[in-house]
């Protein structure tokens, strides 16, 4: 559901159950292509930011309860999500690029069905 607030945000839609209803199938697969293979989707995302949001409230805690905060600070990694979402993927192996859209659409399906507890 991420994607399609995403989607709405990038079309200028405020009815994102609108928006989702009034796309097909085809319709909604070509728009995760389009947008992972532009490089505005990452599916990473929102782990990436839960991700970092962990780390930086860590941070926090401990210079909070540091008896050198100066010193700790220097240590610590501040991270934002999209530098925790490129750490992610950079440890993905690497494979031959999609040259065409069925075939990555055909991927995003098996992920998707993978996620939902389908094989």
């Amino acid at each position: 559901m991420a994607f399609a607030y995403r989607l709405a945000a990038k079309l200028g839609v405020v009815d994102v159950g609108g928006l989702v209803d009034s796309l097909t199938e085809d319709q909604w697969q070509g728009w995760i292509a389009s947008a992972i293979l532009d490089g505005w989707y990452n599916p990473w995302s929102q782990t990436a930011e839960i991700l970092a949001q962990l780390n930086n409230t860590t941070n926090r805690l401990e210079l909070v309860q540091s008896a050198d905060p100066k010193a700790l600070s220097r240590h610590q990694k501040w991270k934002s999500g999209a530098e925790i979402a490129r750490q992610l993927t950079d440890y993905m192996p690497k494979k031959q690029s999609i040259t065409k859209p069925e075939t990555l659409v055909a991927r995003l399906e098996r992920f998707e069905r993978a996620k939902n507890g389908k094989r």
